[in-house]
């Protein structure tokens, strides 16, 4: 029942970071496997939502981190293959658009989490601090350094 309810969203988080389907897959069933052996751990004032989120946001930055170097991560990113339009996929990302895919990349891993959450799955500061573990303030900043970092990027693109 919680995959179910819950499989689309962590999918889609963890696709906008790995940028991989396959690796994405894996760290999504990795996540629901870590929630399920540790819901004795959960706190019931929590929201589960979010804290299923951060378990999937820390998985897929250890998978990170298991890169060997930042240039094998950009050439997979390069090669990655879209999504498909099954049922995994129902609502169109701002990750798949033509014009935010490139800019995306040029967020780092916080920032990008950020406002995907924020535009994707309409999270609120205080819900991406959880799924970030920071400070509803630093999400805030975080989300802050992303749209200014997009609407530059966006107004030298018109310039050219």
């Amino acid at each position: 029942m919680i995959v179910k309810k819950y499989q689309a969203k962590i999918l889609s988080l963890t696709w906008s970071i790995l940028r991989d389907k396959e690796e994405a897959k894996d760290v999504t069933q990795e996540a629901f496997i870590q929630s399920y052996l540790n819901l004795s751990r959960f706190d019931m004032t929590r929201s589960f939502k979010n804290w299923l989120c951060s378990i999937a946001y820390r998985k897929c930055l250890d998978r990170k981190r298991k890169e060997k170097t930042l240039t094998k991560f950009l050439k997979n990113t390069a090669h990655e293959e879209k999504m498909s339009d099954s049922s995994e996929n129902k609502v169109r990302r701002i990750e798949d658009s033509e014009i935010f895919s490139p800019i995306l990349k040029k967020l780092n891993y916080k920032e990008h989490t950020a406002i995907s959450l924020k535009v994707n799955e309409g999270y609120l500061a205080k819900e991406i601090a959880q799924v970030l573990d920071c400070t509803e303030g630093t999400a805030r900043v975080h989300l802050f350094n992303a749209k200014r970092k997009l609407r530059k990027i966006l107004k030298e693109k018109e310039n050219v």
